[in-house]
């Protein structure tokens, strides 16, 4: 009995130390596919995108070209890094640019009670203020918007959401009747919802210079709901012009969509204006601007019916 014990004892210490020198086998051969991968990884990251493309299949071409090129841990991201300003690559910045994410920020925002306070309602328009401002600044307002424009309003036929926002995103059209800007371009398009936009609005007071806003702008659509996101890029993306100010905090969501014989619009802002606009100014003069500005969008949908 007592041998048989120490067969049964020697048996189990061998068992255990095979098994773990087993383990770190697998595992040293698990760590070397590793740091093959991540050199692949790396070597891809510092190629040209034309040369990533160049060294793919028609297939993998096509994916590449419609995708943000992103690094593959990061391929449910909206916006390519470049993409992204100085906070929002900080390590204190929390927030995936992802579809979902997104949409939750824009809907948390439009549902906050709390945190917006009542500016004043005026022409139409229901507008708050949030002193705080967001997590992508904390040191501007952030100024919500809701309108309503009556379905009767417009004598053009067929009218819906996306021809709205075609009014309002499609720089023909929005050049055709929007006098606060001066150009409005898109400079770079990732798919048909992310793209880079440039644009130059024209001064808003005397004195004041015009100011020009470079943003990252994805649009999307749950079903018939209408959402847009931007914010505002690094200042190295295109070059500012001479006699003009960037607007480099800046950010704003949008949502549009049809209820009984309304369209409504919920627009948030959060902007750097480069000067002190205390909130009685806002109060007085937004519902006017505002107004102006849906007044012109409305008639040229319909002066564009009679053409």
């Amino acid at each position: 009995m007592l041998e048989m014990r120490n067969i049964c004892q020697k048996f189990f210490c061998f068992w255990k130390d095979w098994c773990k020198r087993s383990s770190e086998s697998l595992v040293s051969i698990e760590s070397s596919k590793l740091i093959e991968k991540n050199k692949e990884i790396e070597q891809y990251s510092n190629i040209t995108p034309s040369q990533q493309i160049e060294n793919t299949t028609l297939k993998e071409k096509v994916e590449i070209e419609m995708s943000t090129a992103l690094p593959l841990e990061e391929e449910d991201a909206i916006f390519p890094k470049r993409y992204l300003n100085t906070n929002e690559t900080s390590p204190n910045f929390k927030f995936n640019f992802t579809k979902e994410k997104m949409k939750e920020f824009i809907e948390e925002l439009i549902n906050d009670k709390k945190s917006f306070k009542p500016l004043i309602n005026k022409n139409g328009f229901d507008i708050y203020v949030n002193e705080s401002g967001s997590i992508f600044s904390s040191q501007y307002p952030m100024i919500k918007m809701y309108y309503s424009i009556p379905k009767s309003s417009f004598t053009r036929e067929n009218v819906n959401v996306k021809l709205i926002d075609e009014y309002m995103n499609d720089p023909e059209k929005r050049l055709s009747f929007d006098k606060t800007i001066r150009t409005y371009k898109i400079i770079e398009r990732i798919n048909k919802e992310v793209y880079l936009l440039h644009y130059i609005c024209r001064s808003p007071m005397l004195f004041v210079s015009e100011r020009d806003v470079v943003d990252k702008r994805y649009d999307f659509y749950e079903g018939e709901i209408y959402y847009d996101f931007s914010s505002s890029t690094n200042d190295d993306l295109i070059t500012l012009d001479e006699g003009i100010v960037r607007i480099t905090d800046h950010c704003s969501v949008c949502k549009i969509y049809e209820e009984n014989d309304e369209f409504k619009i919920i627009s948030i802002t959060q902007v750097d204006t480069k000067f002190n606009l205390p909130p009685a100014v806002m109060s007085t003069q937004l519902p006017t601007k505002y107004k102006e500005w849906y007044d012109a969008l409305v008639n040229q949908i319909n002066n564009d019916a009679k053409k």
